[in-house]
């Protein structure tokens, strides 16, 4: 992996054909997490796996646009809780460092994946 800062995120992680690569993994380790394999029984996992590629590639500045459906809504009424959602994202960290991603943009991914997190969980705030 580059350290080039001009890079994008995504370049620096391997681009395209990596980041195919570390959904698939890290969907592997998320299926062997007795907390989080649940959340995907019954879950075409092909369609996942491409759907996470493009929501990843376009949140780290890649070159494909994110088309699913909007995050709150396929995440609502399963119960996912902010500790669900940390736990995923260190799968996905330690398949980045499994990668040789730098650990600056280990903390950028997660710093962004965070972003998210509200959406996925429920707990936007409403009041504003």
């Amino acid at each position: 992996m580059t350290e080039n800062s001009k890079d994008s995120l995504f370049d620096r992680l391997g681009g395209a054909e990596s980041l195919t690569i570390m959904v698939k993994e890290m969907y592997e380790s998320v299926l062997r997490d007795e907390e989080l394999a649940p959340f995907f029984a019954n879950t075409p996992m092909e369609r996942l796996h491409h759907m996470q590629f493009q929501f990843l590639a376009s949140a780290l500045d890649g070159p494909a646009g994110y088309t699913g459906a909007e995050l709150t809504s396929v995440h609502a009424g399963r119960g996912i809780t902010g500790q669900h959602f940390a736990k995923f994202c260190g799968h996905f960290a330690e398949t980045l460092e499994r990668h040789g991603a730098s650990p600056q943009d280990v903390d950028e991914v997660l710093g962004r994946l965070a972003l998210y997190k509200d959406k996925i969980t429920g707990d936007a705030n409403v009041d504003g």
